[in-house]
């Protein structure tokens, strides 16, 4: 029988107050900042391929770069996550959030501002590539300050409802990141009579938006009238005197709830980015629908996961996390194929819409209890730093890359169906993790 690790919880804490649920909003209004920043790449992956990368004959190679440096960022994650999570443990979760904001509004600022290939050459790509990895920084830290702050925060018989603003906020992000997109997409051809103004420079409005945005996001954190700071953890050294623990050491005494937790995570991230990004790309780049679609389907999987994640936040609470990872992996293995093969056999909005709502929705009932399961696996002493290396390797080796994989796989596999077998593979990789770990009961850090 397979060993089993019982994820360990924070201490109970109050029921909620106005402190409380301002906890939420700074953290979620951050993180809702930070992933529109670090996202709204996703709604103009195709004028930025266009315009960052050297003219090819082949129509695949610009959306594919695009798609690369998009991912790029993701290998900066778990950089972030060391750095900034291992500041978070130390000196508090609030400054960390703080810098992780300003992080994230510089490298939009860069985005913002890049010159294209045209104008530029490759000076024009490097810019989008820093910036890029900038972000990658920023994103990386923000997960595990922010995840850590919500559930520490939470009072015992919440943790899940209050965890789910974490997944709910990265919905909100792309909601206004479709609204944007559709606005813009809709009124300034109209306003500029020009049929050309998006890719002009269209494109560039949200990233603007964004860093307009942050000083709000700064101000929030800034304001919080609480703090929570881990605790040292000390041990008795060969002289009998007590010191601090090796931050390192306790990394790798929990080194089989790291594993587990890159694991889950490979499989949320993955389904994440198809789901909210991909298929409406898809449905533009390979089955030729209007582009509007796309922006609107990426809307709706913003809706649909904003709404979703905090009902299943309250499901988590009454019947536990790891039944709703199961049924939500089992669900998108079985529909990965279908829901591609639906959409190539049939390329009509309402086709896509309804994989997206099923898909989103099976996607969301999981990724939010594998998140508060990574958080309770991990001791609160390192909990912000450990989340954070989690969450960016399973994001770094799979899901960074989910829309250049899934891209790649349809020029190898020369079958538009190809997208699937990379969807279904990562997801059933992440459940080997579910035999090794049980429901947490109520023990303390």
């Amino acid at each position: 029988m397979a060993e089993t690790i019982t994820a360990t919880m924070p201490e109970d804490l109050p029921a909620a107050t106005p402190v409380k649920r301002r906890i939420i909003f700074a953290s979620a209004f951050g993180n809702a900042l930070e992933f529109f920043d670090f996202g709204v790449y996703n709604f103009f992956v195709v004028y930025i391929g266009a315009l960052f990368f050297p003219p090819s004959s082949d129509p695949n190679v610009g959306l594919l770069l695009a798609f690369g440096t998009f991912g790029v960022s993701f290998f900066m994650r778990p950089l972030g996550g060391i750095i900034i999570g291992a500041y978070a443990d130390r000196f508090g979760r609030k400054p960390a959030m703080v810098l992780t904001i300003s992080l994230m509004s510089l490298g939009t600022l860069l985005i913002g501002v890049a010159p294209t290939y045209a104008s530029a050459g490759y000076w024009g790509t490097g810019t989008l590539v820093l910036a890029r990895l900038i972000q990658g920084v920023a994103a990386g830290g923000e997960v595990g300050a922010s995840m850590s702050m919500l559930v520490e925060s939470a009072p015992a018989n919440r943790r899940g409802f209050y965890s789910s603003w974490a997944l709910a906020t990265q919905g909100l992000a792309t909601t206004f990141g479709g609204l944007v997109a559709l606005s813009l997409s809709a009124y300034l051809p109209v306003v500029t009579g020009s049929a050309d103004v998006m890719s002009d420079w269209g494109w560039r409005v949200p990233f603007f938006i964004g860093v307009l945005l942050a000083p709000i996001g700064c101000w929030l954190r800034l304001s919080l009238e609480t703090e929570v700071i881990a605790p040292k953890a000390l041990v008795s050294n060969a002289q009998g005197e007590m010191v601090q623990e090796s931050t390192v050491k306790l990394l790798v005494q929990n080194g089989r709830s790291i594993v587990i937790g890159v694991l889950l995570t490979i499989g949320s991230t993955v389904a994440t980015y198809i789901s909210l990004y991909y298929y409406g790309t898809y449905s533009a780049k390979y089955l030729h629908m209007d582009q509007t679609y796309a922006y609107a389907t990426m809307l709706l999987s913003g809706v649909l996961t904003f709404g979703g994640s905090l009902l299943v936040g309250l499901l988590c609470d009454k019947v536990g996390r790891k039944n709703l990872v199961t049924i939500s992996r089992t669900v998108v293995l079985v529909l990965a194929y279908p829901s591609f093969w639906l959409l190539v056999n049939f390329p009509t909005p309402v086709v896509l819409f309804s994989v997206v709502i099923v898909m989103v929705c099976f996607t969301t009932l999981g990724s939010v209890p594998c998140m508060l399961l990574i958080s309770e696996l991990l001791p609160k002493r390192i909990r912000a730093l450990g989340f954070a290396l989690v969450y960016s390797i399973g994001v770094a080796i799979f899901g960074g890359f989910a829309q250049f994989f899934a891209t790649e796989s349809i020029i190898w596999l020369d079958t538009l169906t190809a997208p699937a077998w990379y969807l279904g593979g990562a997801t059933l990789l992440s459940m080997l993790a579910l035999p090794f770990f049980k429901d947490p009961k109520n023990l303390e850090d």
